[in-house]
C-alpha cells in the first residue's frame, strides 16, 4: 500500500510538488504559443493598411516570404538570401496574407485546445491524489477521531469539496501565465501602435486588477461559510436517515422538518448575499471593461482625424484591445478561484491532518504469513478511560494461554467489552499494555493483528455487498493473484494510478487467503462457506434467500437444464407421496385457482421495474386485450363488488387495528381514496376521474384470488374470458409487452420468479393446514435428490444483503459476522456479545458449536474470549471472568475442587484480591 504523503500547508506548494515536470512543460508550451498568438494580432493590422486600404498603382506588386539571414561584420555585413519570396498583386497579397491570418488563428486555437487538455488531465490526477491521500488518511484516523466526525461529513469533504481543489491543480500555474501573457501581449502590441492609448489601457487594466480582487474578498468569507453550513446539513440529513426509527417512534418529524428548514433557511441568506454581491462586482468589472473601448473611440478617432494614428492602427488596437477583457477576467475570476481553493484546502486539511495517526508502515502490504501465537497473551494493568479521563476499565491483569477458551460476563459498561474492544485495537489504553508472545500489542503490525486475531460483536456494519464478499471480507490482505496480468489495459491503469499517486494493486484480483481459511483453493471454499454458516446457524437462512431469491442472469445452461428436471422430479414426487392434491401446476390453457387473477392474465410475472416506468393496467396493449372480449368490464365491476365488501366490512375500522392485517387486496392508506371512487360512481365526475377510478377498482381485481378471499366474485365466465384475454395476449405479445411482463413456459425458466417458483411452477393449495409443510419437505428432498441444493447455496451467497445489511434481519447480520469471524481461524477469536438478538438458548446452542467447531477447523489452540449476554452460558467455558463498574472482580475456572467451590487462577486471584481490597 502507497502511504499517503502529507498535505502540505499551501494549496500552490502541494501542486507544485506533485506536479513539477508537467507545469514545466506547460511553461514551455505556453512560450512557444506566443510568437502564435501575436501574429494573429499583427496580421489585420498589416491586411488593413495593405491591400485593403493602401495606396496600390495599377499593376503594382508586393513580395511576399523572402526570407534572408543578417551576415556579422567580418563576413562582409548586409543579408544572405535564402529564398527571394513571392511577387504578388494586390488581390493576390489580399488572400495570401488572409490565408495565413487563418492559419495563425487554426494553429493558436490547437495551442488552446492543447493545454486545455493536459491541464484538465492533469487536475483530474490531482484530484484523483488528493482524494486518495484522503481516503488514505481516514483509514489511519485514530479510533477517538471516528467519535467526533460523522460519515457523512466526512464523505461530502472527500467527494465535494475536493472538486474545485483537484480542479485547480492543472491552472494553479499554467492559468495565470497564459493569461498574464495573453494580457501583456496585447497591451505591448497596443504600446507600440501609440503610447498614450497603450497607457490608457494599461491603467485601467492595472486599477481593475486591483480593485475586483479587493471586492471579492467577501466572496470568500460568504463561500467559506456556505461550505460550512452545506457539509452541516450533510451530516444532518445522514443523522435523520439514521435515526429515522426514534423519529417515528417518538412523532418528533415535525420538530425534525422545522429545523432542517431553519437550517436551510440561514443557508439561503448566504447563498442570497453571495450571489448579490458577486453580480454586483460583475458590474463593476465589465463596467471598467467597457469604458475603455469608449476612450479608444474618442481619443482613436481624434488621433487618426488629426493624422497622428492611421485607421488601420486604431482598428488594430481596437481588435487588440478586444482581446484584453477575456483574458482579464479569466485572470480576476483565477484569482477568486485561487482564494477559493486555498481556503477549501486549508478547511480540509485542518479535519484531516492530526496529531497521533496510525503510522503507515503498521498497515504496510505484507505477503507473508504472520507467526502464530506460540506462548500467551498477557494483560498488565491495563487501563481504559473516555475522552475526559473517566475509567471505563480500572488496571487489569490477566494471562490467556493457547487453547483457552474464556467466558467474561457482567452487566453492560463493566468493564468486559472495554478489554474486549481493546484486545482488538478499538480501545486504546490509557496506562498498562497487553502483549503477545512477549510483544506489545500496539507496536505489532495490521498484518498480524488483522490475520491472528478476530473480532466478532452486535451492530458490526456491513457495506453494501453479498453475504459470499461479506464472508470472505476478512481473507483480503494481498493480492494473491493479479488479474489481468500482461493485459495492455491492465497496465495501463496500473500506470495511471502509480502517476496519480494510487495504490496500483488490481483489486479485481484474488485476494482471498486460502491458506488462512484452511482450504487449497477456490474449489474448496465454498464447503469451507458452509461449515462456518452451520457454525453460526445461519446456512438454513442462506439457503432459503437463495430459494426466495430471482434467478441469476448469467445461470449456466446446465444448471437450466437440471431445474427444468427437478421441476418435473417434483411432480413425480407428489405423485408417488400421494401429495398432489396439495399442489396446483400452472397450465397454459387452464385457470390457476391460487394465482392472482393478474397472474392468470399474462400467465407469468408482472415486473416491478417495468411498472414504474408505466403500471401495466394503463399500458395500451393491455388496455385493447381487456376491452376485446369486455374483460375491462367484468374486472371494474369485480374491484367495486371488492371495494363494497371491504368498506362494508372493514371499512369503520382504524388503520392500526389488528383485523386490517387480514386485508391483502387494500392498505389502509388507501381505504378513504376507494370510498370517495365509490361515492363517485353514482355521481357524475370528470372523465379523468372515471378513468382513474376504473383502473383503480381493475386493480383490486387483479389481485384476488378465490380460495384465499372468498367473496364469490369468480365465477366460470370470467374465468373464461381470463383465459381467451391470456391467449390473445400472448399471441399479440410485443416488445413493449414483453419488457413488462415474464411469461411462464413449461419448459423454460423464468428469469423474474424465484429459484423456488421455478422449480415448483405452480401454486400450493393453502386450503390445507398441512400443504406448506409437505411441499417444502419435498421440494427439499427433490432438491438433494437432483443436486441443486448445493446450486441454491450459491446463489443464497450471492444474496446482496444491502447497505449496512439492511436487508437481513438483526438475528442474520449477527450470525454473518460471527461466521465472518471464525472463517479466519484465528488464533485470538474475541466476540463481544455477538449474538445479542438471540434468546438464550439460541446464544447457549451456538457457544457449544463454536466451542466444538476448533477440532474441526484444525485450530485447537485458539484462544476464545467471549463476552456473555447471560452469565448461565459462561459454565461451558473453561474459565470466566466477571466483571462491574468497569473492574474485574473474579477469575474463575470452572474446575471443580475437592470442596465442590470453583477454582481460582492462583497469580490472577491473588491480583483479583489486591484489587477488591484496595
Amino acid at each position: 500500500m502507497a502511504a499517503a504523503d502529507e498535505l502540505d500547508e499551501s494549496i500552490f506548494r502541494y501542486v507544485w510538488r506533485h506536479s513539477r515536470p508537467q507545469q514545466v512543460w506547460l511553461f514551455l508550451v505556453l512560450l512557444v504559443s506566443l510568437p502564435f498568438l501575436y501574429l494573429t494580432l499583427e496580421l489585420p493590422k498589416r491586411i488593413v493598411n495593405g491591400p485593403i486600404q493602401g495606396d496600390w498603382a495599377p499593376g503594382q506588386t508586393e513580395t511576399l516570404f523572402e526570407i534572408s539571414v543578417p551576415m556579422p561584420g567580418f563576413l562582409g555585413g548586409g543579408n544572405l538570401a535564402m529564398f527571394d519570396g513571392v511577387e504578388l498583386d494586390r488581390l493576390g497579397v489580399l488572400v495570401w496574407l488572409s490565408l495565413i491570418f487563418l492559419f495563425f488563428v487554426i494553429v493558436n486555437g490547437l495551442f488552446k485546445f492543447y493545454l486545455s487538455n493536459y491541464k484538465g488531465r492533469l487536475g483530474e490526477r490531482l484530484l484523483r491524489r488528493l482524494r486518495y491521500q484522503l481516503v488514505d488518511l481516514v483509514l489511519r484516523f485514530p479510533n477517538a477521531r471516528f467519535k467526533q466526525v460523522r460519515g457523512p461529513e466526512i464523505s461530502s469533504m472527500i467527494k465535494d469539496e475536493t472538486e474545485p481543489v483537484g480542479g485547480f491543480g492543472g491552472s494553479a500555474f499554467a492559468d495565470p501565465a497564459l493569461l498574464l501573457s495573453q494580457a501583456g501581449t496585447g497591451l505591448v502590441f497596443i504600446f507600440l501602435q501609440n503610447f498614450w492609448l497603450g497607457a490608457v489601457a494599461g491603467g485601467i487594466v492595472l486599477f481593475q486588477l486591483i480593485l475586483i480582487p479587493q471586492m471579492r474578498r467577501r466572496l470568500v468569507t460568504l463561500a467559506r461559510a456556505r461550505q460550512l453550513t452545506a457539509r452541516l446539513l450533510s451530516g444532518r440529513i445522514g443523522e435523520i436517515v439514521e435515526s429515522i426509527p426514534s423519529i417515528r417512534t417518538n412523532d418528533t418529524s415535525n420538530w425534525e422538518r422545522a429545523e432542517l428548514g431553519s437550517r436551510l433557511g440561514r443557508i439561503l441568506s448566504i447563498r442570497y448575499d453571495f450571489f448579490r454581491w458577486k453580480f454586483f462586482v460583475n458590474f463593476v468589472n465589465n463596467l471598467l471593461a467597457q469604458i475603455t473601448p469608449f476612450i479608444f473611440y474618442l481619443v482613436g478617432g481624434y488621433l487618426v482625424i488629426a493624422g497622428r494614428l492611421d485607421i488601420g492602427q486604431l482598428v488594430a488596437v481596437i481588435a487588440a484591445y478586444k482581446e484584453l477583457p477575456g483574458p482579464l477576467k479569466e485572470l480576476i475570476a483565477w484569482d477568486q478561484f485561487r482564494v477559493d481553493v486555498q481556503s477549501k484546502y486549508a478547511q480540509i486539511r485542518e479535519q484531516f491532518v492530526m496529531g497521533h495517526l496510525i503510522s503507515p508502515d503498521v498497515q504496510k502490504l505484507s505477503y507473508e504469513t504472520p507467526a502464530r501465537i506460540e506462548r500467551e497473551i498477557a494483560v498488565s494493568g491495563l487501563r481504559i478511560a473516555d475522552d475526559s479521563g473517566n475509567d471505563l476499565l480500572e488496571p487489569t491483569s490477566l494471562r490467556l494461554a493457547p487453547g483457552e477458551a474464556i467466558a467474561a460476563s457482567g452487566p453492560i459498561g463493566g468493564g468486559a467489552e472495554y478489554l474486549a474492544e481493546a484486545m482488538v485495537r478499538l480501545a486504546e489504553a490509557a496506562s498498562g499494555r497487553i502483549s503477545i508472545d512477549g510483544h506489545a500489542l500496539d507496536s505489532l503490525p495490521d498484518a498480524f493483528a488483522g490475520r491472528r486475531i478476530a473480532y466478532a460483536t452486535s451492530g458490526l456494519y456491513f457495506p453494501q455487498m453479498s453475504i459470499r464478499d461479506a464472508l470472505v471480507y476478512g481473507l483480503r490482505h494481498a493480492p494473491l493473484v493479479e488479474a489481468g496480468s500482461g493485459d495492455a489495459a491492465a497496465e495501463a491503469r496500473r500506470r495511471e494510478a502509480k502517476v496519480s499517486g494510487n495504490s496500483d494493486l488490481d483489486v479485481s484480483g484474488d485476494w482471498i487467503d486460502y491458506e488462512a481459511a484452511g482450504i487449497a483453493g477456490p474449489h474448496e471454499l465454498r464447503e469451507r462457506l458452509a461449515q462456518v454458516l452451520d457454525i453460526a446457524d445461519f446456512r438454513i437462512d442462506v439457503a432459503r434467500l437463495g430459494l426466495r431469491n430471482r434467478v441469476p442472469a448469467g445461470l449456466a445452461e446446465e444448471t437450466a437444464v437440471h431445474m427444468l428436471e427437478a421441476r418435473a422430479r417434483f411432480r413425480e414426487r407428489l405423485a408417488e407421496g400421494g401429495d398432489a392434491v396439495y399442489f396446483e401446476s400452472f397450465d397454459p390453457l387452464r385457470y390457476s385457482d391460487y394465482a392472482t387473477v393478474l397472474e392468470n392474465i399474462v400467465f407469468g410475472i408482472a415486473l416491478p421495474e417495468a411498472a414504474e416506468e408505466m403500471p401495466l393496467v394503463a399500458r395500451p396493449q393491455m388496455v385493447a386485450v381487456l376491452r376485446e372480449g369486455g374483460l375491462d368490464d367484468l374486472l371494474h365491476e369485480m374491484g367495486r363488488q371488492i371495494a363494497e365488501t371491504l368498506i362494508e366490512i372493514f371499512g369503520d375500522l382504524s388503520p392500526d387495528n389488528p383485523l386490517m392485517d387480514n386485508v391483502d387486496l387494500m392498505s389502509p392508506e388507501e381505504v378513504d381514496g376507494y370510498k370517495a371512487a365509490l361515492r363517485r360512481v353514482s355521481a357524475d365526475g370528470s372523465a379523468s376521474e372515471r378513468a382513474r377510478d376504473r383502473r383503480a377498482f381493475q386493480q383490486l381485481a387483479f389481485g384476488y384470488i378465490e380460495p384465499r378471499h372468498r367473496l364469490g366474485l369468480l365465477d366460470d365466465d370470467i374465468r373464461a374470458a381470463v383465459l381467451a384475454a391470456r391467449a390473445r395476449l400472448l399471441e399479440r405479445m410485443d416488445p413493449g409487452l414483453a419488457g413488462a411482463v415474464s411469461v411462464h413456459s413449461p419448459g423454460a425458466i423464468n428469469p423474474a420468479a424465484s429459484f423456488q417458483d421455478n422449480i415448483l411452477f405452480g401454486r400450493i393449495v393453502d386450503r390445507y393446514a398441512e400443504a406448506s409443510a409437505r411441499i417444502n419437505e419435498v421440494l427439499v428432498a427433490t432438491l438433494r435428490e437432483t443436486g441443486l441444493s448445493e446450486t441454491v447455496f450459491e446463489i443464497g451467497l450471492d444474496f446482496d444483503v444491502g447497505s449496512g445489511a439492511k436487508r437481513l434481519s438483526s438475528g442474520q447480520q449477527q450470525k454473518l459476522a460471527l461466521a465472518r469471524a471464525l472463517l479466519k481461524r484465528a488464533d485470538l477469536l474475541v466476540l463481544n456479545r455477538p449474538l445479542s438478538s438471540l434468546d438464550g438458548d439460541g446464544q447457549r446452542e451456538t457457544i457449544v458449536r463454536v466451542l466444538a467447531s476448533r477440532a474441526a477447523l484444525g485450530i485447537e489452540r485458539q484462544i476464545i474470549f467471549w463476552v456473555l449476554s447471560h452469565a448461565e452460558h459462561a459454565e461451558l467455558f473453561d474459565r470466566r471472568l466477571e466483571f462491574k463498574d468497569g473492574r474485574m472482580i473474579a477469575d474463575l475456572t470452572n474446575a471443580r475442587s475437592h470442596d465442590g467451590a470453583p477454582a481460582r487462577h492462583d497469580a490472577d486471584a491473588r491480583m483479583t484480591e489486591r484489587q477488591r481490597t484496595t
